[in-house]
This record gives C-alpha cells, structure tokens and sequence, in this order.
C-alpha cells in the first residue's frame, strides 16, 4: 500500500537518504533536501509548498513535492495559461533499490487525487517539467492525460494536465 506522509523530525533523515541510481541523476535536477529546503523558504514566501514522504508498507521509498502558484514566467507570456493558478510538481523520485515495483506511479496517482481537490485554492491545470531524455516520465504523465506544451527550459520540456479540461484542447488543436 502506497502512502504519502508529512515530512518530520521523525522521517527526514530516511527521504532525504534515498537517492536514485548514479545513471538518473542528471535525470532529476535536485535532491530531495534541497526541494525541502525550497518547500521551507517557498511557504515563508507565502507560496504554498507541500513536500511528502513517499511510504510502502511502512517503508520510506520516494519524496515528491508540488506547489500552488501562479504561471508568470516571462517564457509563458503568449501562452494560453500564462497568469493562471497551477499546481506545479516540483520533484518526484523513488529510491534506487525500490524502483520498478510501481510505487511511482501509484504515488504520482494519489498526488493527483490530492491536487484535484485543490487544498491550497482553486486552479486549472497542474503543471510540471521532465528530463527530454526521460521517456519514462514522459509515457508515465501522459497516461494520466499530461500534453506536452513544446517549452523546452534548458534540458526540460513542460507538459501539463487540465483540471477542467480546456486548456489541454487549446494545446491540442
């Protein structure tokens, strides 16, 4: 069973211990305690920032984090979704040696359940960002109704998912 779980003193030293393997690194743009670290300085910010354990049976596995914020970036500027409200998932991973058993897809499905019923305030989309070389991140968010947006930012495409189903067929056409 697959469980997401508030990070505390009495669970940080297991997430932020999990790494992946030396090959997906560059893969994933910062590790688990430094997302933590922008969760903290994001909600001082006033910008809400949920960072979770990732938990099977009882068992630290993986970290994901995503926030509530606005589109802005100046690279969005003609977009269709430029100034909306987004929740933004900022980092997901699952440790080297529990990857393969389907923990992150079933974590990035129940992050997806808690997103839709929009706990810091209503928005349109979710939003994120993968490696262009992670066909495996890609083929995982497509199958939960991500797009790819063709906005490359350095070595990341960003893909997003409508919440109510319109923007996505704005991408489309």
């Amino acid at each position: 069973m697959i469980e997401l779980r508030k990070i505390t003193g009495d669970n940080i030293e297991e997430v932020i211990a999990l790494e992946v393997e030396e090959n997906q690194e560059v893969l994933i743009e910062t590790t688990n305690l430094r997302s933590f670290a922008d969760a903290h300085m994001l909600n001082g910010e006033g910008i809400p920032a949920t960072p979770l354990a990732i938990y099977a049976d009882d068992v630290a596995v993986g970290f994901l984090m995503y926030i509530y914020d606005t589109l802005d970036h100046e690279s969005f500027e003609h977009e269709v979704f430029y100034g909306k409200k987004s929740y933004f998932i900022w980092h997901i991973m699952i440790g080297e040696s529990y990857q393969g058993k389907g923990y992150g897809k079933l974590a990035f499905e129940k992050m997806l359940m808690d997103i839709e019923a929009m706990p810091d305030g209503e928005a349109e989309f979710v939003t994120l960002f993968y490696h262009k070389s992670n066909v495996k991140a890609r083929t995982l968010y497509a199958s939960f109704g991500f797009v790819d947006t063709g906005i490359i930012q350095g070595n990341s495409i960003l893909a997003l998912k409508n919440l109510d189903r319109k923007i996505t067929e704005l991408l489309v056409e």
